[in-house]
């Protein structure tokens, strides 16, 4: 099936195809027009493996990647609050910044049975 992007007046602008019918018009052609070239750069955490499981925890609930790690492990946080010797205010404030100080992130890697570079998407 082809779905078709249209403009406000109905004009084909894009189609949308089946994956396998992209790949067979695209497999012989040289269309560099087709590709556009995008710069990288290589981050710290680039060869850490996230269960799938644990990104779709942070995708769907919006979380960070520390707090989708405690949601998977199914832990409250008050629990490592506890485990920590913080208070569940701490847990809650520290789930919401991106780059936990390195010391807590190895407490929470420890906590959850991960490493540290798992916590966080640097």
């Amino acid at each position: 099936m082809i779905e078709f992007i249209t403009d406000s007046a109905g004009n084909r602008k894009a189609a949308i195809v089946p994956i396998e019918l992209f790949e067979r018009l695209t497999r012989n052609s040289d269309l560099p027009e087709l590709w556009e070239s995008v710069s990288y750069e290589a981050g710290k955490n680039d060869d850490a493996m996230i269960p799938g499981d644990v990104v779709n925890i942070a995708i769907e609930k919006g979380v960070t990647l520390h707090a989708a790690w405690r949601i998977y492990r199914k832990l409250t946080q008050k629990q490592v609050a506890e485990s920590m010797g913080i208070t569940q205010a701490s847990v809650s404030a520290m789930e919401k910044s991106e780059k936990p100080r390195e010391f807590n992130l190895a407490r929470l890697a420890e906590l959850y049975d991960c490493t540290p570079e798992q916590l966080t998407d640097d």
